[in-house]
């Protein structure tokens, strides 16, 4: 069990949100995107929806040093944003999820038919 005294405030908690949209057009834009993609999942980061990267960091000193590396890695062509908020506004988050088409449903078991000529 964790000692109150030694966790950490939810407000002080960070997540650091990159969002991009980059040219893919040429082969050399592709690889730029795809370098990209590869270096914020070495990073820490994870995919929270299309070009929308999370990464969950301890303290604003922490979110600011991935912020800097991004920046560093960051191709010159395209549109990059950083965004931090606490792990509190994170968990205040409303989704959602409303479909034009209701989504498929699951099949729980799998009939074959056979038919033989």
């Amino acid at each position: 069990m964790t000692n109150k005294k030694d966790a950490i405030s939810g407000y002080r908690k960070m997540v650091l949100f990159v969002m991009f949209d980059m040219p893919t057009e040429t082969k050399n834009d592709l690889k730029k995107y795809r370098n990209f993609r590869k270096k914020l999942f070495e990073l820490g980061f994870i995919l929270f929806q299309y070009s929308i990267y999370i990464r969950f960091c301890r303290s604003l000193a922490i979110s600011e040093k991935y912020e800097r590396k991004v920046e560093q890695f960051a191709p010159l062509n395209g549109s990059i944003r950083v965004l931090r908020i606490t792990e509190e506004q994170y968990k205040q988050m409303k989704i959602i999820e409303n479909y034009r088409e209701k989504p498929e449903k699951k099949v729980y078991e799998q009939t074959q038919t056979v038919m033989v000529f």
